[in-house]
């Protein structure tokens, strides 16, 4: 929104705060919540005091079904292909029979023999502490013994959906459901790069080829009731239900000039997602307390993501001479590397507990009409996060000299159960900061008003003040480390708003606005857990120092509506971040990726929009935003990082949208173009160059044709252009691929 990347955009569902099963991001995925399910998507970019003062970019409002006001039976089935995976030869990770729901079947749940403290071996001078040798070769054996995906033509994907709803007297059901399944491949060439001794010119420490194929299910729901007690008075209870599965085989080769081999890597990977919310509310006006509104709503949310048994291995060829390519003469071996015959177990778990209550009262004396409006807020969120690592190290590979197994079998071969224990260590190389607890509270109060001054001028402002208590702490999932990484963010913070609206006629409005909004820190992003996905490439590790960003917003924007769906529409911002949160590499021997406070960033945009009914059915829309961007760095910042004069990291300069639409009797198309210009993916620092991630654009087209009152036919083409995906580090390619491009056919039946 405006440019700004995705820690700058919050996301409600039904009006309150969501959690979100992403560790390393600040951000709700959208993919969570299928269009099925939902009535409508709205974007906000004006801030308010009766809204969470987490505001900056703008606010996504995800609108679940609401009651229909008549009987209503809607069923669909479509098909989809990937023109990178359907019929093509994908790697895929095909271990549980139930990937096709989402869910795993137990295939990848780590064993019940497993015991729940950490496996050390007994010393000397501890026997009564750990496990002995046979009982830690016994547990080695319980893992399945599958390492490396199996290529497969890929299947077209496939969706379905229902909704039921209708109203009986004052009590009003509205019931649905959806599940979708697709198969994805996407071909990524990545480099990680150093800077060279000359310090002008980068080396290329790897350069892979990764191929990655995926099969994604999702189940989701919604089933609300409603009760109206009479015109004045109504009870909800909404219930929201999505879960998904991922399951992923991927392989990588290419040289690494660090380690000097050229190496192959398999790695397996199964994540589910999901989220569950209920929300109880209630809407109840009083004509005789001065026309007033109440309206309040108890929401409970939780969102988890378990990632069970991530298997990976690493072979290794020496190079040709004088070249970066594998010697043909030497077979590849098993690499003696930390993330060889490796295993790991995350979970984590995210609750979100909202209560609300607002009053508006509404005055009409004399001529100017009057709102008053009152509200206090509650948000308690928890999360939990656990992870487990285990190793297979080879101890007995060679006796005097020669092989006693070859390290050039296949994984399944070498990590036999027969060879556990023999030829393989079993070893948990579970860390002291693999797990962390975070727990924030957001107590908030407001008060506005909104006055009509006259007949063609109207105001609205107010305050909100929240009292933040965030503390996150990173600690050794098993207690044996007593030390805890502790961080701790406490604010008492005010966030004014003011808005002034003049008419200047009927159909024409000038919009004049300021307020101040915060951005604060992810758990993740506070905690001390470090994790690498790739070798040679950069371990992501968070700040306990990070603090809050406060955001100052100044809008004007004047706008013309001709009529019916027309508008034309020039806006102005200005926002001010004080201490703005950025994604940074910290380049060295071993770089890391975490996340630091600048000193102050701000952004002067433009924003232009125009839509226009050209009649006979025609219609278009369209937005241009320009956003001048400038980042001030810390002076300790100035030393480390080598952009010292930049943009702020994720905002790019340019954005443009268009939508045309043609629709006459029960016969639609529409056409969506969507461009972002660059921006900064990662800033760079120890004179490595920022990355960047460089612009492109997206098509996409969509024709429905309705067959009277009851069926409709659906064809859709997605991302029609297949614009590359690539980031950039100076002049170097750092990372490049292709999502492909997805063609649907649906065929719906409304029973009513």
């Amino acid at each position: 929104v405006r440019g700004l990347g995705e820690r700058y955009s919050n996301t409600t569902l039904a009006g309150s705060t969501l959690p979100t099963t992403e560790p390393d991001k600040k951000v709700v995925p959208l993919d969570l919540f299928p269009a099925g399910l939902l009535d409508s998507v709205q974007v906000i970019k004006s801030y308010s005091p009766d809204r969470s003062a987490e505001f900056a970019g703008g606010l996504v409002q995800i609108v679940p079904l609401k009651f229909p006001n008549r009987p209503v039976i809607d069923f669909s089935y479509g098909l989809n292909v990937q023109s990178n995976a359907t019929g093509k030869s994908v790697p895929f990770s095909s271990l549980g029979n139930r990937d096709w729901l989402g869910f795993d079947d137990g295939a990848r749940a780590l064993p019940g023999g497993i015991p729940n403290s950490k496996i050390v071996r007994r010393g000397i001078y501890t026997p009564e502490v750990g496990f002995g040798p046979d009982e830690i070769t016994s547990f080695g054996k319980l893992l399945g013994n599958q390492w490396r995906p199996v290529n497969a033509d890929g299947a077209p994907g496939q969706n379905w959906g229902m909704v039921f709803g209708n109203r009986f007297g004052k009590f009003g059901i509205v019931a649905s459901a959806m599940h979708s399944y697709k198969e994805t491949y996407t071909d990524e060439q990545r480099a990680f790069y150093r800077v060279g001794d000359s310090a002008t010119e980068l080396e290329a420490v790897s350069d892979y080829r990764i191929k990655t194929g995926t099969q994604k299910a999702q189940i989701g729901g919604v089933a609300n009731l409603s009760y109206q007690f009479s015109t004045n008075h109504r009870l909800s209870f909404e219930n929201f239900y999505s879960h998904s599965g991922k399951d992923e085989g991927r392989t990588f080769e290419g040289p690494n000039t660090e380690n000097l081999f050229y190496y192959y890597n398999n790695r397996l990977q199964f994540i589910e997602e999901g989220l569950l919310s209920n929300a109880l509310s209630g809407e109840h006006f009083f004509r005789n307390l001065g026309s007033s509104r109440i309206d309040w709503r108890v929401n409970y949310a939780n969102a988890n993501r378990d990632e069970p048994d991530l298997r990976e291995t690493l072979y290794q060829q020496p190079f040709l001479s004088g070249t970066t390519n594998p010697n043909p003469a030497v077979r590849p071996v098993l690499a003696d590397e930390s993330q060889s015959g490796f295993r790991l177990f995350n979970n984590l778990d995210d609750k979100t507990t909202d209560v609300a209550l607002n009053w508006s009262m509404f005055q009409a004396s004399g001529s100017r009409p009057t709102q008053y409006k009152f509200g206090v807020n509650y948000v308690d969120r928890q999360r939990d996060f656990a992870s487990r690592r285990f190793r297979y190290i080879p101890i007995a590979l060679t006796k005097d000299g020669a092989p006693i197994i070859s390290q050039a079998l296949t994984p399944e071969e070498l990590y036999a159960p027969a060879n556990i224990g023999t030829a393989f260590r079993f070893n948990e190389e579970t860390r002291p900061v693999d797990a962390y607890a975070g727990d924030q509270q957001t107590s908030s109060a407001y008060g506005m008003v909104d006055i009509a001054l006259s007949g063609r001028t109207r105001i609205n402002g107010g305050v909100r003040v929240e009292r933040f208590e965030q503390t996150v702490d990173t600690f050794d999932p098993f207690g044996l480390f007593l030390r805890t990484i502790s961080a701790t963010n406490e604010n008492t913070d005010y966030f004014p708003a003011i808005n002034l609206v003049q008419s200047f006629r009927n159909n024409q409005n000038l919009r004049l606005s300021y307020s101040s909004t915060v951005n604060r820190p992810e758990f993740r992003e506070l905690a001390a857990f470090e994790f690498t996905d790739i070798v040679g490439s950069r371990a992501t590790r968070g700040n306990p120092d990070l603090v809050r960003a406060t955001i100052q917003n100044v809008d004007a924007r004047w706008e013309l509506f001709p009529g019916g769906r027309s508008i034309l529409a020039t806006s102005v911002f200005y926002k001010r971040f004080d201490q703005p949160i950025e994604r940074v590499v910290i380049a060295g021997a071993q770089p890391i990726t975490t996340f630091q406070n600048s000193d102050k960033a701000s952004n002067i945009g433009v924003e232009v929009e125009a839509a226009y009914e050209l009649g006979a059915g025609f219609f278009f829309n369209a937005n241009y935003t320009f956003v001048d961007s400038k980042i001030t760095l810390l002076q300790e910042q100035r030393t480390v990082q080598t952009s010292l004069e930049r943009p702020l990291a994720g905002q790019s300069k340019n954005l443009f949208n268009l939508t045309a639409e043609y629709a006459v009797r029960g016969f639609s198309a529409r056409l969506l173009y969507n461009y972002f210009g660059d921006r900064i993916s990662d800033v760079g620092s120890n004179q490595a160059p920022d990355i960047l991630e460089q612009g492109r654009e997206a098509v996409d087209f969509v024709v429905q044709q309705r067959f009277g009152s009851r069926f409709n036919v659906r064809f859709s083409a997605e991302n029609l252009t297949d614009a590359d995906y690539q980031f950039t580090q100076g002049s170097e390619s750092q990372r490049l691929f292709k999502l492909g491009r997805v063609f649907g056919f649906s065929v719906g039946v409304n029973v009513f």
